[in-house]
Formats: structure tokens, sequence, C-alpha cells
């Protein structure tokens, strides 16, 4: 009985620093990341915790965020391909994950924006349907309600539609980042975008 007990206590006490060696390590690296916009560190990261999510997360998040602002074509497509091998196999392992649906819709805005004739129509209602399945998993998930949101209001420019509604929902997506607690290192972006939605497109509606 003693030696059982000794090695489930060995156990948790492995498991225990190993979860803090990792919660460690991902700090680290989102601060280099946010210095330097540099994924490499996530990179490693997902080879050296292959069962945590959240290095995975931030390299796809990564690189699909470069391309909103990168105009080299190739190398969008290159980073685009590399986003969404890492994004399938995310959701293989994480159904019901609100955030991994936000950053496959993310995804496929990013696909529109290099290729609007082609990918807009196509990607339109698979990105509102990916926010409208992560708004059911959690209604209070800020980034859901920001994102789904904010696409709307990109996509009036094209289709003329009201926006009011759209711009409300930014304006509640603030008060949600307010009350957001996130587990450690999970995400907790957007409050800076709604903002900006708000003092912007919003400005003249609200």
């Amino acid at each position: 009985m003693k030696t059982f007990l000794l090695t489930i206590a060995t156990l948790i006490s492995v498991s225990t620093f190993a979860q803090k060696n990792f919660d460690t390590e991902m700090s680290k690296s989102l601060a280099e990341w946010k210095q330097t916009n540099s994924s490499a560190n996530f990179e490693q990261l997902s080879k050296d915790f292959p069962n945590e999510w959240l290095p995975k997360y931030y390299l796809a998040f990564s690189e699909v965020l470069s391309t909103f602002e990168n105009k080299n074509a190739e190398e969008n497509y290159k980073n685009l391909d590399e986003a969404k091998t890492i994004i399938e196999a995310l959701q293989a392992d994480n159904l019901m994950n609100p955030e991994i649906l936000n950053l496959k819709a993310l995804y496929l805005t990013a696909e529109i924006v290099q290729n609007p004739m082609q990918k807009g129509a196509e990607n339109t209602p698979i990105i509102q349907q990916l926010y409208a399945k992560s708004l059911m998993l959690n209604p209070s998930n800020p980034r859901s309600v920001l994102g789904l949101a904010e696409f709307n209001i990109n996509l009036a420019n094209y289709s003329g539609a009201d926006i009011t509604q759209d711009c409300k929902n930014v304006k509640k997506s603030l008060a949600l980042f307010d009350a957001d607690q996130p587990k450690k290192n999970e995400p907790k972006w957007g409050k800076d975008r709604a903002e900006s939605l708000l003092n912007n497109q919003c400005k003249t509606i609200l």
C-alpha cells in the first residue's frame, strides 16, 4: 500500500512540475512574441509539449495575423497553408473549444482578404456558422461576439447591410472583455480591436 501511495504521489508531483514548467515557458513565449512577433518559440513548445493546445493555437494565430499586414501574396499563402494544417489538427482534438472555432473563422477571413473574388461567397456562410457555434458553446466569450460583429461590419461594406445591431454587439463585447477571466495564458486578445471599431466604423451609429 505504501508503495502504491508513493507511486501516486510521485506521479502527481511530476505532473504538477511539468504543468508549472509549461506555464512558465508559455508565459515567456507570449511575452517575447508581443515584443518581436516571432512565433519560433510556439513552434518549439508545440514539439516539447505535444498534448498542450495553446502553443499550436498561438502558432496558427500568429501565422494568420501576419497575412493581414503582409503584402507578399506568396508568403501569405504559405503562412495560411501552415496555419490550416495546425487548425485542422487542433479541431480534431478540441471539438468543443470556442477559441479554436474563432481561430478557424479568423483564418477563413484571412483567406477572403487574400482572394475575395474566389473565397468571399465560399467562406462567408462557414465563418458565420463557426461564430454561431462558438457563441452557442459560450455566449459570454468576447472574441466570439466581437468576431462575428466585426465580420458582419466588414461584409456590410460590400452588401450595404445595416450594422446597427453589430455595433451594439461590439459594445457588448467590451463589457464581456472586462468580465473575461481566461485561465493562465489562454486567449484574451480583442478588447483594443473592439474599442477601435466603436471609435471608427460604429462612431456615427451608436
